[in-house]
């Protein structure tokens, strides 16, 4: 298996958006060790469409040598409405994100991007249907409002929450005072009942015509993995956005690396970048081992 050689591209076009000192204009704990950090740049804002990403990058003494990629979580808007900035929701879960959750206002980062595709907007007429599992609602708040914008009614997004304990929920209040409909679940059954935020999108599309919902989800491979089988079996439109170990971003490491399914090779697979053929893919282009489900993606 090959990659697409397109090294000198990426690499012009990360450098047009690369700034090395973005201010702080405030960094939150919404959640234990869960932090929504904002940054001051208008520029990098307005030209983030949901499901982007940015490459983070600490500087000075001590700071991690290596960025951290993190998608849009929301704009930062002026009193006016403007947009002059942009927030990052993320999970601590390294030296990494550690180091992020400690930055204060008016402190600077390097900051490439926004990096790889986006979300595409739903049809006229269809529902969204989100589902996040985990820190997985993190690219969520950015694609709720672009398709309010768009002339979406809120009533007709609806989010499935799921995470391994009532603590590892975050956000969904601001989901629900956006008028969007909230359901969560757990699996330990401390905030809704026990199960997975599949099973909710399961019942609910009961009630829907298939080629009527437009489907959004993040979080752990598996639950990926299970709703991509899930959507194709029922011929249901699924956008994916995927996480990866990601050094560089911009296509010249490779070490992103997925299968998606070809008819080029034959095995039936090829290789695709996630930080410059994504992070958005569609769920029928996944290439599934139904040997290993849990780690296809």
């Amino acid at each position: 298996m090959c990659f697409t050689e397109n090294n000198e591209k990426e690499e012009a076009l990360a450098e047009r958006f690369s700034k090395v000192a973005i201010k702080v204009a405030s960094n939150e704990e919404v959640a234990p060790g869960h932090f929504v950090t904002t940054f001051e740049d208008g520029q990098i804002g307005s030209s983030a469409q949901p499901g982007q990403f940015f490459q983070i990058r600490l500087q000075g003494p001590g700071a991690p040598f290596l960025p951290r990629p993190l998608s849009i979580f929301d704009w930062h808007r002026s009193s006016r409405g403007e947009i002059i900035g942009f927030k990052v929701l993320y999970k601590v879960i390294g030296d990494g994100t550690a180091a992020l959750s400690r930055l204060a206002k008016g402190d600077e980062a390097a900051v490439t991007g926004p990096l790889g595709n986006s979300f595409e907007m739903p049809g006229e007429g269809r529902k969204v249907f989100i589902v996040a599992g985990g820190i997985g609602i993190a690219p969520f708040m950015a694609l709720s409002k672009k398709c309010i914008d768009a002339g979406i009614d809120a009533a007709d997004i609806e989010l499935f929450y799921g995470a391994r304990t009532q603590e590892l929920l975050v956000e969904q209040e601001a989901f629900s005072e956006a008028g969007i409909r909230v359901s969560v679940i757990t699996d330990d059954g401390s905030s809704g009942r026990k199960g997975t935020a599949l099973e909710l999108l399961e019942e609910r599309l009961v009630e829907i015509e298939p080629g009527l919902a437009a489907v959004y989800a993040s979080g752990p491979t598996p639950m990926l993995n299970a709703l991509a089988v899930f959507c194709r079996k029922r011929d249901i439109a699924a956008q994916l956005s995927l996480e990866a170990r990601m050094i560089c971003g911009i296509a010249v490491c490779n070490s992103c690396a997925i299968k998606v399914v070809s008819a080029k090779d034959a095995e039936g697979w090829e290789y695709k970048l996630v930080c410059r053929d994504g992070p958005i893919f569609d769920a029928r282009s996944l290439y599934i081992n139904p040997q290993a489900p849990d780690r296809s993606i």
